[in-house]
């Protein structure tokens, strides 16, 4: 759905509650960066985290766990003590995230498809193992050490995607 007359709908349902006027002056959004679809992400002596690094997963649009991490990341960083942080940052964000995201900005890619999603979401939809995949790879919920079969196929596929990657993420 387009966004303007998404934003109208909100306005027109929630214009009495909040007192809102007849029509939205400047109505305006922006797109959040995903999936690592920024590039200069770090200077000598600054980072760019959570969503203003693009660390923004594209099969949800979730970004709380990423910002939170990224923060926590960059005070680490900054704590080892004064050095160009220009290249580490960078380094640091593709390897912790680049895998995930390029396979993540790919899958997100195959939604767009026409007929794709209402042909095989249903069957999807039936499937325990197509759920548990969907809910462990959508709900960033792999971590390092897991070693099951899900784990070692989104690593995989991750592996595979960034090695192929004509626009890698954080380029």
């Amino acid at each position: 759905m387009a966004i303007r007359p998404l934003m109208k709908l909100y306005a027109d349902e929630q214009r009495e509650a909040f007192g809102l006027g007849d029509e939205l002056r400047m109505p305006a959004s922006a797109l959040l960066p995903m999936g690592g679809a920024v590039s200069h992400v770090s200077g000598p002596n600054w980072v760019l985290v959570g969503d203003a690094a693009g660390c923004v997963n594209p099969l949800n649009g979730e970004g709380i766990d990423y910002g939170l991490e990224t923060g926590r990341f960059a005070a680490d960083l900054l704590a080892e003590g004064p050095a160009d942080l220009t290249e580490r940052w960078r380094d640091l964000l593709v390897e912790h995230y680049g895998e995930a995201f390029s396979v993540a900005r790919r899958l997100a890619g195959l939604v767009t498809v026409p007929g794709l999603l209402p042909r095989l979401g249903p069957v999807g939809m039936r499937s325990r193992l197509g759920m548990t995949l969907a809910l462990r790879w959508m709900g960033n919920l792999v971590d390092d050490e897991d070693r099951d079969l899900a784990a070692r196929a989104w690593r995989a596929a991750g592996r595979l995607s960034a090695a192929r990657d004509a626009r890698p993420p954080f380029s």
